[in-house]
């Protein structure tokens, strides 16, 4: 029988992959006996290891051999397998005696300054070793063929949720939602709204760090009063909430070389985003015409960006629904177990 070993943080941890992974998990309810779920501590798994361990190779050898797992598959993000040893666990650890899948949340662009220069080296070791890549759009995909010289890529949408949408009285109320670093690029949209007099902007989610905190609550405090915050992990119950309530969602990024569960969250609520032309994040919305697209850092911009969004509303509820079909997370999961069922010996 065709086994898979999923490697990914699971819920009820408190991270962006854990949430993809249950909807994975969820999409593919009919073919869960398939699946062997290993995650990291604070994971409801079958398994538990170290991430960050130079150990992983041998956990998920034993693994392996005691499940008869045909593959593995890996949700990607640096940060899950350790930052000061560059990630050389996982590197050693594509050369287990299985086929290997890897889904690269990120996909990097630029090869500018020592962080992208070593997020770069990693990535290229990844391909290289792995049997298959999945990433979230075809431009992520002609990237990495063209950059790389391989056939291993190939594209699977982010998922997202169907939800019951609620009837909305547009009330020009923008939501920021999301774990907040730097690279979300919070202060400029609250430096937007003083050209958004009679908008209402929340801003919704946790802090990456102390000077991230520092930044936006600095911008809060030379903002107008049209600003209501929630700075704290939002579970699911209030995160409905919350977009129950907006109208357009806002990605004022800096930084993006992913796909955001965040934008994916908004279309799944029908709402229409404004994101910035950075990284990979855009890339959705101009292929499938659900908001605007702006320049980064540029508060004025994003203004413009939210106005259009709303002169233009109801336009954007075609490329919506467009996306809603092809990227709804029971689709996705029938592609992720197509792939699997190739490895099927």
């Amino acid at each position: 029988m065709l086994k898979i070993g999923l490697v990914s943080p699971f819920l009820p941890e408190k991270d962006g992959i854990a949430i993809y992974s249950d909807n994975l998990l969820k999409g593919m309810e009919k073919n869960k006996k398939h699946i062997i779920t290993i995650g990291r501590k604070g994971s409801k798994s079958d398994y538990i290891t170290d991430f960050k361990s130079f150990s992983l190779k041998k956990d998920l050898k034993k693994i392996i051999k005691k499940e008869k797992l045909s593959l593995i598959h890996i949700q990607y993000v640096p940060t899950l397998f350790g930052k000061y040893n560059l990630n050389y666990n996982l590197i050693k650890s594509l050369d287990l005696p299985i086929p290997i899948i890897v889904t690269l949340h990120e996909v990097h662009y630029s090869n500018k300054g020592l962080r992208n220069k070593t997020l770069t080296a990693i990535e290229k070791q990844i391909i290289k070793r792995a049997n298959k890549i999945i990433v979230h759009s075809p431009q992520q995909k002609e990237f990495l063929r063209r950059k790389y010289k391989t056939n291993k890529i190939t594209v699977i949408y982010h998922g997202l949720r169907l939800n019951k949408i609620p009837k909305r009285i547009n009330k020009k109320n923008i939501l920021c939602f999301g774990m907040i670093s730097q690279g979300k690029g919070v202060p400029y949209l609250i430096k937007a709204m003083k050209y958004l007099p009679d908008y209402n902007l929340t801003i919704a989610g946790n802090f990456i760090n102390k000077e991230t905190r520092k930044s936006v609550l600095s911008a809060i405090n030379n903002s107008k009063s049209n600003i209501k915050t929630d700075f704290k992990w939002i579970d699911e119950e209030d995160k409905e909430k919350y977009y129950k309530k907006a109208d357009c969602a806002v990605l004022p990024h800096t930084w993006a070389p992913y796909q955001s569960g965040i934008l994916h969250n908004s279309v799944a609520w029908n709402l229409p985003v404004i994101v910035t032309k950075i990284g990979a994040l855009y890339e959705m919305v101009e292929l499938f015409k659900f908001g605007e697209i702006i320049k980064p850092k540029n508060p004025k911009a994003l203004a413009e960006g939210i106005k259009t969004v709303f002169k233009n509303y109801s336009s954007y509820k075609k490329g919506i629904d467009r996306y809603k079909k092809a990227a709804n997370w029971k689709n996705i999961a029938k592609q992720h177990f197509k792939l699997y069922s190739e490895y099927d010996i």
